[in-house]
């Protein structure tokens, strides 16, 4: 996100890009330096969660190095100001929405399934001749894409930008709305980062107990379902699901009156 959020603001105050050109340069960014992490982690057999330990050591690195540049395009430790407020509720809730239906799309097309054969079953997908490598570099860059065009949004909301903004609990915040929502859920996230950002609300009238009973909440959930709220669901199947048996009643019922007819 700190690597998406800086290409786009650059490119929108010192070169006045276009908004959504410069968001698909930060995200274009954010995929090219995510191989300085993908590369050397991939190609071994490392665990999901080293590798998430290792992402955020990534992550953690980027943000020192973005706070001891001194270039007057980046402003180090003191920060970045004056970009542009693009950023509004139409934009967010637009890109969101184009951004679950191509993942939908990508999970459905030939990469996105070998991508979960590999998820579901390394081994076997390796002995059939899966490059194990190449299609997980894959999956990394399309998801960095997407976090650095997240954080080109953050950028032009706030127009203030420091490295700090990119801290750990961030990146922490983000791993538990994927796991709260469910890892195998496209649009679980999506409901994860709902309830993490909208619970805190609706305990404030709890005062200084808020946090602990939300914190409190969060483990029982995963407790409970450690596959994440959703699991391996969508948000919008059940909607999915009562559409077509409306249009099949439809169908009934007409097909039943022209008989009578």
């Amino acid at each position: 996100m700190c690597l998406g959020a800086y290409a786009s603001a650059i490119l929108t105050k010192y070169y006045s890009v276009p908004f959504l050109i410069a968001l698909l340069a930060g995200g274009g960014v954010a995929a090219l330096l995510s191989l300085v992490i993908g590369i050397p982690t991939l190609r071994g057999k490392m665990s999901a969660d080293c590798f998430a330990i290792a992402t955020l050591g990534f992550g953690e690195a980027v943000r020192i190095i973005m706070s001891n540049i001194s270039h007057p395009y980046f402003g180090g430790a003191r920060g970045m100001s004056g970009i542009m407020p693009y950023t509004t509720l139409p934009w967010a809730v637009g890109l969101a929405l184009v951004s679950i239906v191509l993942t939908i799309n990508y999970a459905r097309s030939q990469h996105g399934r070998i991508a979960l054969a590999i998820r579901d079953h390394q081994d076997a997908s390796e002995l059939i001749g899966v490059n194990i490598f190449h299609e997980k570099i894959k999956s990394l860059m399309y998801s960095a894409f997407f976090c650095g065009v997240g954080g080109g949004m953050m950028a032009h909301y706030y127009t203030y930008m420091v490295p700090n903004v990119f801290n750990a609990t961030v990146s922490n915040n983000l791993l538990t709305s994927v796991v709260l929502g469910g890892v195998s859920s496209v649009t679980g996230p999506s409901l994860g980062t709902a309830i993490l950002t909208f619970t805190p609300e609706v305990l404030r009238f709890l005062s200084n107990w808020r946090l602990a009973i939300y914190g409190l909440v969060l483990v029982i959930i995963m407790r409970v379902r450690p596959e994440g709220l959703l699991g391996y669901k969508e948000i919008y199947q059940p909607l999915v699901r009562l559409i077509k048996k409306a249009v099949g009643k439809m169908k009934g019922s007409r097909a039943s009156g022209s008989k009578e007819g």
